[in-house]
């Protein structure tokens, strides 16, 4: 069920700006006890959800304080999609690096280059390093387990949580209030 306070907006949007760990990523890292390889966990609903969002023409982004390279590779996994090479999806753009107040500008500067503005963008961020990015977006969205203080200022809470389909849920629900059939991606 769309929170009635969003279902206009959603309509509207343009773009959707997601963190990293806690919305993507479950939070947790797996550490290889003989090699020390890290791993994260992540939901393949959440990287369908995306392609759904992108298949409509949204746009999306992801900006993160990490500097690893576990967002890149998926980011690179899904921009070379035949779909995103043949110019049919719009590719996902990747900030890392980002903390606080340069989240915002990394974001300002991407929506300005595509002519969108915060309030046709959907922020989903799950804890206190994306407060400032969710403050300015149009739309605040958080995963299930977000800390209480970005529950407090979303307009929407997922189910599910991040990195275990709170990416999807948040996909669905927009798709939905565009009364867009998941299967057909056609109004229905």
């Amino acid at each position: 069920m769309i929170p009635g306070n969003i279902q206009d907006k959603l309509k509207e949007v343009k773009a959707v700006v997601f963190d990293g760990d806690g919305v993507f990523f479950t939070g947790r890292v797996f550490v290889h006890p003989e090699t020390g390889e890290m791993l994260k966990e992540r939901s393949h609903v959440d990287g369908q959800g995306i392609s759904l969002l992108r298949a409509i023409g949204i746009k999306v982004a992801f900006v993160t304080g990490e500097k690893t390279g576990f967002l890149e590779a998926i980011c690179k996994k899904l921009n070379s999609l035949p779909s995103v090479q043949n110019g049919g999806w719009p590719a996902i753009a990747l900030f890392t690096g980002q903390q606080g107040d340069n989240k915002v500008k990394a974001i300002d500067s991407w929506l300005s280059q595509n002519n969108i503005s915060w309030s046709q963008t959907v922020a989903m961020g799950d804890d206190i390093t994306d407060y400032q990015l969710l403050q300015k977006a149009g739309i605040v969205a958080a995963p299930a387990q977000a800390e209480e203080v970005i529950k407090n200022i979303a307009d929407y809470v997922t189910l599910r949580k991040g990195g275990d389909g709170a990416i999807r849920d948040l996909c669905n629900t927009i798709l939905e209030a565009r009364n867009i059939d998941l299967i057909s991606l056609k109004k229905r």
